[in-house]
């Protein structure tokens, strides 16, 4: 395959048919403004989100039945070939994460509540898993809330605890990453979040030592001031809604939060009015709304950057489309479609 000069993206998606892909590999070409798929794999099932680290691609293999994740190695022009997959007690494997070191990765089990995680082997081979953590308890949306959800697991920077957003009991939970990787809840490291909120995922900012909170339930997005390693020291500074006035017309669902790449725009997808949302960050630590844009298609999942910030992709699972958009620098605003791409039901975008 010969070499692409233009941008790459990597697609995660659900495999809901017999045939689908699973991951794509596509080509951006802002110039012509095309959007080309280039290579596909469909060598595991259902690989919601998507992740690079070290040169590889690992992928959440979101199953009813068990915990699952997945590694793939990038060959010549960047295709994929399946290395290994860990598979665990628990369900619907949803996102994962890597710790500050590359040797160790995590799954949010959202159906079962729950952590898994192992080391990863030079080869990207993975070893027998650490002790699983269960999440207890539920929230006052009865439908959303019966039990725990761990939708997402990360480290905040500088830090060495592992961080669970969990959207069915209204917390983030933090926890210790022993010297083995297996975790330990050290006690009062529990941030509550106001009741019937759905926490769904975080997003910290490049420089300052800031970190927004998206509510799924809620829609809002919460900014956070960290004034230490720990989730004891997040200093809450202002909550912001990002459902439209008087919207009525089926479910409103926040999904994914990002800031650009020097810090100055936060940018929000909102499922059901289909829109992002572009925040400003003030000199005072401050979010304000500067513009709202349709985001191509129906129901915006999970956005990404480019590392130049010219341009955002965005997954818009239910209209089975990528769409990537323009960036205006001096405003942080969506400009016109650079490219769109057909694909089935697509949840994760990143940029290769």
């Amino acid at each position: 395959m010969e070499t692409f000069g233009g941008y790459r993206l990597y697609v995660g998606s659900y495999t809901a048919r017999p045939g689908d892909a699973g991951i794509y590999l596509v080509d951006v070409d802002p110039v012509r403004r095309a959007c080309t798929v280039a290579q596909t794999n469909d060598e595991t099932e259902n690989p919601s989100f998507l992740l690079l680290s070290n040169g590889r691609l690992f992928a959440a293999n979101e199953q009813g039945d068990c915990a699952r994740f997945s590694s793939f190695a990038i060959e010549g022009g960047g295709a994929l070939r399946l290395v290994d997959s860990f598979r665990a007690a628990g369900a619907g494997t949803c996102q994962i994460a890597v710790d500050p070191t590359g040797a160790r990765i995590y799954g949010a089990n959202y159906e079962s509540g729950s952590i898994v995680g192992c080391r990863v082997r030079a080869d990207g081979t993975f070893e027998p898993g650490f002790r699983p953590v269960a999440h207890r308890g539920s929230g006052v949306v009865a439908e959303r809330q019966d039990g725990p959800h761990v939708h997402m697991v990360g480290f905040a920077p500088h830090a060495s605890s592992l961080l669970a957003v969990d959207l069915g009991i209204d917390a983030l939970v933090s926890y210790a990453v022993l010297p083995d990787g297996s975790l330990e809840e050290a006690s009062g490291f529990v941030l509550p979040v106001a009741a019937g909120e759905g926490p769904r995922m975080l997003a910290h900012h490049p420089v300052l030592p800031l970190t927004v909170l998206v509510t799924e339930l809620g829609n809002r997005v919460v900014l956070f001031r960290r004034e230490g390693a720990g989730l004891p020291s997040w200093r809450f500074l202002a909550s912001h809604s990002v459902k439209p006035t008087g919207f009525s017309d089926g479910e409103c669902l926040a999904a994914h939060a990002l800031f650009s790449p020097d810090g100055r725009y936060l940018y929000v997808s909102v499922r059901g009015p289909n829109e992002i949302r572009v925040f400003s960050i003030g000199q005072r630590e401050a979010l304000e709304l500067r513009s709202r844009h349709s985001s191509g298609g129906s129901w915006p999942r999970h956005m990404a950057l480019s590392d130049d910030g010219s341009m955002l992709a965005v997954a818009n699972e239910r209209s089975d489309e990528v769409v990537v958009f323009a960036i205006d620098r001096a405003s942080g605003a969506l400009g016109d479609n650079v490219a769109r791409c057909s694909i089935t039901r697509p949840s994760c975008v990143v940029w290769a």
